[in-house]
């Protein structure tokens, strides 16, 4: 006998009582996070664009995306680049990015790495990463309106179990940031050894 079609899984979006609900706030301490860059550009670029997972275009405040460690800010880097090229990346996108070391101060992060906040929210996993980036977009704007008045999203990378943050240009946020940059990544060890564990090819 056929098995029986299944149907889609549900997608959760913000209840029309998100703003009523109490979010649990993570204090977030003061700490040293991490950026892939184009070379000659300022690590420190908040925007709202499209291809990101929590930029929906109404947002009041513009995002910059870092990640805890070189390796998961390499991740979201090129990660799609090494599924779909089979470990290959270009030479040309490679050799012309750095990295920067960004310290950023305190802050109240919307931590949906954490059981209890996606529960609080109304959301599971599989929404927040959900390939139609509608979705993950509309939690991004719901979470800046919310009344705790967010910092950021705290989140876990697509490709590794590591922290990445989503920091919101809110209360003069940009001038509280710290930039160091590290080097282009192909004199950077790290970044070098990475490729070399990773067994991807720059063509």
């Amino acid at each position: 006998m056929p098995n029986k079609p299944q149907s889609p899984r549900q997608i959760y979006r913000p209840e029309a009582d998100f703003n009523q609900r109490t979010i649990p706030v993570a204090r977030q301490p003061r700490q040293n996070w991490f950026r892939v860059h184009r070379s000659g550009s300022r690590a420190i670029q908040f925007g709202i664009r499209p291809y990101h997972r929590f930029s929906h275009a109404q947002c009041p405040f513009p995002l910059l995306y870092v990640g805890s460690s070189l390796s998961v800010c390499l991740w979201e880097y090129f990660g799609d680049d090494i599924f779909g090229g089979r470990h290959v990346i270009s030479a040309g996108k490679w050799n012309g990015c750095s990295i920067s070391q960004i310290t950023i101060p305190q802050l109240k992060a919307c931590a949906v790495s954490l059981e209890p906040t996606r529960n609080a929210m109304g959301v599971d996993k599989a929404s927040l990463l959900a390939a139609d980036l509608s979705v993950p977009q509309e939690w991004g704007l719901a979470v800046q309106q919310h009344p705790a008045a967010f910092d950021a999203f705290k989140y876990a990378s697509r490709f590794i179990d590591q922290p990445c943050l989503a920091l919101f240009d809110r209360d003069g946020m940009v001038a509280r940031l710290q930039e160091k940059l590290l080097g282009e990544l192909n004199a950077v060890d790290g970044a070098v050894d990475w490729l070399d564990e990773h067994d991807v090819a720059l063509v």
